[in-house]
């Protein structure tokens, strides 16, 4: 849903602020001119009160799709970190140079899931909107946790291993999930040898990230502070999470 202009309004002042107490104000008067403001109303002086209040004023003059224009551009000016702390108290983050509500996933990612992985992958989205890298990297892998130990129940599979990319790598082969793909495919007048490509590469891909949801909750637990690659990460962690479990849905 585009933004209405009451929330580019909101949103492009909360960014200016942040981006006029940030910068030097030569550097102020660079960012706004690639934004498109008219750089010869801004005061000459070096005196930032005199060069902030200008800016503003500038920004409210503009027509809805110049502010939506500028916005975007002069986002990109702040850390990303600093972009999303801005903007999460507006409903808002920023993420990979865009700026897209906290509601990262999609609700219909979530019938693709097990039930009880969809409310962990939900509350995994959550926490990382909220700054919780490390309760949404927790979230992700117990997601993953909880179908693979509802599998080995249900399956008398036995007593689950410790390991992370075990337990995975057992349910997988357990319930024939690739030789059921790749049926699948061939169903779809695959050819043979690329449904059997496809059902590799897939295994390889789940395989990897399994061991790399595990060595992210070890290697990540004890980190502190919130930087834009453990964000990063961390979204990648709770997609490669989301990915495994639901290859499981509507088998438990």
């Amino acid at each position: 849903m585009p933004l209405s202009e009451d929330q580019v309004r909101t949103l492009g002042n909360a960014i200016l602020a942040e981006l006029t107490h940030q910068l030097s104000i030569p550097r102020i008067r660079q960012a706004v001119g690639r934004a498109g403001f008219d750089a010869a109303r801004i005061p000459s002086e070096d005196r930032r009160a005199a060069v902030v209040p200008a800016v503003q004023r500038l920004f409210g003059e503009m027509d809805y799709a110049q502010q939506l224009r500028a916005m975007s551009i002069l986002t990109r000016e702040l850390p990303e970190d600093s972009a999303s702390a801005v903007l999460r108290p507006h409903g808002y983050q920023f993420v990979g140079g865009q700026i897209v509500p906290l509601a990262l996933a999609d609700a219909t990612e979530f019938q693709f899931l097990p039930a009880s992985s969809a409310e962990q992958i939900r509350s995994a989205f959550e926490r990382l909107n909220h700054g919780d890298e490390d309760g949404a990297i927790s979230a992700a892998c117990g997601a993953v946790d909880t179908v693979t130990l509802a599998v080995y129940e249900k399956y008398g599979l036995g007593q689950a291993p410790n390991s992370f990319q075990a337990k995975v790598n057992t349910v997988m082969d357990a319930l024939k999930i690739y030789e059921e793909i790749e049926a699948d495919l061939l169903q779809l007048n695959v050819r043979p040898e690329t449904a059997k490509e496809i059902v590799t590469e897939l295994h390889e891909a789940t395989k990897h990230a399994a061991n790399a949801l595990q060595v992210i909750r070890r290697a990540l637990g004890d980190v502190h502070g919130s930087k834009p690659a453990y964000r990063r990460v961390t979204y990648d962690a709770i997609k490669w999470a989301s990915a495994i479990c639901g290859l499981l849905e509507g088998k438990i």
